[in-house]
């Protein structure tokens, strides 16, 4: 297979994997792992995790934001935490780390567009999110308020008013009723213990 195939299949394209270039191209495995590998080498590709590519520039056509990643990297799962706070701004930005939760093993990658964790969550607390359009690709995160308690559950302890002030936790606008719905749902008295002294804190 040709490198300006890969570019004109992919160049408007987040991300690909080998197997997708496996089935276009028709050619045994070992020869497209060589490909992908020299072209790597080359810096024509980035390579995100084993197996999962973004062409670099300039071949790649689009902005890539690194949320668009997120779920490829490890599916199923979501971004939350840190980040989603931060993105909805209740948490200073550093828009290099991205936080995800998913019921698979923890796990931690890093690439060329920022540092990726995945917290491990019972599968029961898996509820709350929306999907997104960034940079035209869909993301799928939490809700602002879903965000929250799994930052309180992702940190650990208790959350009490003083807490939460120092962690530099904005008190701005969220649905009351929707936290504490959300914390409900939940049902972790830990949890809603932390949402009483946020909308304490709130006030």
């Amino acid at each position: 297979m040709k490198f300006n195939e890969i570019v004109r299949l992919f160049a408007d394209r987040a991300w690909f994997d080998f197997e997708m270039v496996h089935l276009i191209s028709g050619e045994a495995s070992a020869c497209v792992h060589t490909e992908l590998y020299r072209w790597r080498e080359s810096g024509k590709l980035i390579e995100l995790r084993r197996g999962l590519f973004a062409l670099a520039e300039p071949w790649r056509h689009t902005p890539v934001d690194g949320a668009c990643l997120a779920e490829a990297l490890y599916p199923p799962s979501y971004l939350s935490g840190a980040w989603a706070l931060r993105r909805y701004g209740l948490l200073p930005v550093d828009a290099s780390a991205f936080d995800s939760v998913t019921a698979r093993p923890a796990k931690t990658f890093e690439n060329t567009f920022g540092r990726y964790t995945y917290t491990t969550f019972p599968r029961d607390l898996l509820f709350g999110t929306k999907t997104e359009l960034i940079d035209g690709k869909r993301v799928r995160m939490a809700l602002p308020e879903k965000a929250l308690l799994d930052y309180w559950f992702i940190e650990g302890g208790e959350w009490d008013e003083e807490r939460i002030k120092n962690a530099g936790l904005s008190l701005g606008p969220l649905d009351r009723d929707r936290l504490e719905a959300l914390a409900a749902r939940a049902g972790r008295p830990r949890l809603a213990r932390a949402t009483g002294a946020y909308l304490r804190a709130a006030q």
